[in-house]
């Protein structure tokens, strides 16, 4: 069995892990129901457009619903399936003593760890897929025509990798701690930190006007991993403003490039973390 042979075996033993998981399942229906939901909402407003809604405002969004149907789970489930797939994923192995076994094998520590992010990755890929085919299956179906269609694809994709910051995140927690359930509580609590802390600096830079405001929010890891997406089709066609979408400054090179830097140091203490510790028996 060559190198290749061994990780992907990792990587199916991972999917098997997780999706024996009933909170992973819990995080990836709500997604889905809050498709659902905003689908449930747009299609009421189309039919029964409110007296104060601008005209133009439905007309301008109903050819893009597959863009919001796709991006609205982004901002918040995608992260937490993440935080879900990988926080657990070193962890649970030295909890459950299952490490010794799987590093007794002939495989390298790099290899293991390569299957084990790799089937976080691939499995979080399948998500997305979901989410967004649901997305453009509504969108087409209820609300067609549907403009842009020929950029799903670029929407995938840059939700995948804006996800890598907190699947990464997690994933070096599960290492670092070896604990379940202080690596998820630990990029939990880091993502809602983020995420409000951002949202309060952007609401101070609106009334105060202060540019070190906008640009300290633009550092936290919820700022590119919640905006890298709208800000990759904001590039590719010309999107109008809604509640849902919003239109500012592209900053899109900004954004991917945080994007590396973080997983790139989340997985390098990954690493050191793994090479340098011994494996340890199951632990109490």
């Amino acid at each position: 069995m060559n190198a290749f042979q061994r990780v992907a075996t990792i990587v199916s033993y991972e999917w098997k892990r997780t999706l024996a998981k009933k909170k992973f399942f819990v995080f990836v229906i709500l997604a889905f129901a809050v498709q659902i939901l905003i689908f449930v909402i747009f299609n009421y407003l189309f039919t029964n457009p409110p007296p104060l809604m601008p005209p133009f405002f439905l007309e301008q969004t109903k050819p893009i619903m597959w863009i919001i149907e796709a991006l609205f789970p982004q901002g918040l489930f995608m992260s937490l399936v993440a935080i879900m797939i990988s926080g657990g994923s070193m962890s649970e192995e030295y909890e459950h003593g299952t490490a010794d076994t799987l590093l007794s094998k002939p495989i390298t520590k790099i290899e293991y760890m390569t299957g084990k992010y790799l089937g976080g990755l691939s499995l979080l890929s399948f998500v997305v897929a979901l989410t967004t085919a649901l997305g453009v299956i509504l969108a087409v179906s209820f609300f067609s025509p549907q403009e842009h269609l020929q950029f799903v694809p670029h929407v995938y994709l840059a939700i995948v990798y804006s996800n890598l910051v907190f699947l990464s995140l997690a994933f070096m927690f599960s290492e670092v701690f070896r604990r379940t359930t202080l690596a998820l509580l630990s990029a939990i609590g880091i993502f809602i930190a983020s995420m409000v802390t951002s949202g309060v600096l952007s609401v101070v830079y609106a009334f105060t006007g202060e540019q070190l405001y906008l640009d300290v929010s633009k550092w936290l890891p919820d700022w590119c991993a919640s905006n890298f997406p709208d800000f990759v089709i904001r590039e590719l066609v010309s999107i109008p403003s809604t509640p849902f979408v919003s239109i500012g400054e592209v900053e899109t090179v900004l954004a991917g490039a945080l994007i590396a830097v973080y997983t790139t140091v989340f997985i390098a203490i990954t690493i050191i973390k793994l090479i340098k510790s011994d494996v340890t028996k199951k632990t109490d």
